[in-house]
């Protein structure tokens, strides 16, 4: 990173706007001031553990800081792989759904605040073995708001199988790609 005003102005964004958890594969950079910012999420290879019994897991992706926030839009591209052996875990072929949302997955039925940011999109795991699947690619369209007055809100990435026979025991995928996010904090009346 260079020295001098830029640092500070993205160092000052970041800890005004909210912050990534630590996790391997996962980075997030955010710019702007003044209540609106530019968030770009990178995933490199991010593990996110898929339970056979749920057939659905969630990554939370980022803590915003305490306000009423829009979300005013973005675009996303990514792609999954799956490190565990496929025919035991995740299968060849699997139907996977995907969304940005306020609340983790609860269901393999991605609704509500699980798909607030982005829509639960789906995509097919064409990648043979650990390759990665083509990419899936979604804009974030709607506008929504987020109420982080009283708790701030966070973000997740939401995955889920649609069918049973769709994964055969505990599996992995492996999240590659970037989500860029358009939002404004404006601010908490408590």
């Amino acid at each position: 990173m260079t020295r001098g005003l830029p640092r500070t102005l993205a160092r000052a964004a970041a800890r005004e706007a909210g912050l990534a958890p630590p996790k391997l594969g996962l980075k997030a950079v955010t710019t702007g001031q003044g209540g609106s910012y530019r968030t770009v999420f990178t995933f490199a290879g991010m593990q996110v553990p898929v339970t056979d019994a749920l057939a659905y897991a969630s990554q939370k992706i980022f803590d915003f800081s305490d306000g009423k926030l829009r979300i005013k839009g973005g675009t996303t591209r990514l792609q999954f792989a799956v490190p565990t052996t496929r025919a035991s875990t995740i299968n060849d072929a699997a139907a996977l759904t995907w969304s940005l949302g306020s609340a983790a997955a609860s269901s393999a039925t991605l609704a509500g605040t699980m798909v607030n940011v982005l829509a639960s999109t789906g995509r097919t795991l064409d990648g043979a073995g650990s390759a990665l699947s083509t990419a899936s690619t979604a804009d974030i369209a709607a506008a929504s708001t987020l109420d982080g007055t009283t708790t701030p809100a966070d973000l997740y990435l939401n995955l889920a199988f649609a069918t049973g026979i769709d994964i055969d025991a505990d599996g992995t995928l492996a999240v590659t790609g970037t989500v860029t996010l358009l939002w404004e904090n404006w601010g908490d009346n408590n």
